[in-house]
């Protein structure tokens, strides 16, 4: 009999293990903040009075099936923000200031979309842009910039 019951605790042992880990990677889906989700490359981070700002930039011109190299507006810019409790910011009015290196502006009111507050801009031409992002969340009022060169 003892023959018999060896398989039998070897497979309940591997179904809890097996289930186990389920559980414990479908618990922390929601704790991941690592880029994967996000749009476009990590460009910058700030933290303005507690609040963490991460910017993403993504050339719209280099995805797959794109045609049309003349956009006017090929950059995407995506900021998410973390208050100080380390959760997503998902309501607000974020809004952009970008000025090339001549200190020409451009200015964009970003909307929301997946979990950030995104623009499109142009900063096609080479050299150091000055970003200024205002975010409104609620009573709290954030400023931040930064520069940025594009080669």
């Amino acid at each position: 009999m003892n023959y018999n019951l060896k398989p039998i605790i070897a497979l309940i042992f591997a179904t809890l293990l097996l289930t186990y880990s389920a559980i414990a990677s479908d618990d922390m889906k929601d704790h991941d903040m690592s880029s994967s989700d996000k749009i476009g490359d990590l460009f910058h981070e700030s933290v303005v009075d507690g609040f963490m700002l991460s910017y993403y930039l993504l050339d719209l011109r280099d995805q797959k099936g794109n045609e049309n190299k003349e956009m006017d507006k090929p950059h995407h810019i995506m900021v998410y923000i973390m208050d100080k409790k380390h959760k997503p910011v998902l309501k607000g009015k974020v809004g952009f200031m970008i000025k090339d290196d001549q200190g020409t502006p451009q200015k964009a009111m970003a909307m929301y979309m997946s979990k950030g507050f995104g623009i499109t801009a142009d900063m096609k031409k080479k050299g150091i842009y000055s970003i200024t992002a205002k975010a409104l969340l609620g009573d709290v009022k954030l400023m931040d910039s930064f520069k940025y060169e594009t080669k």
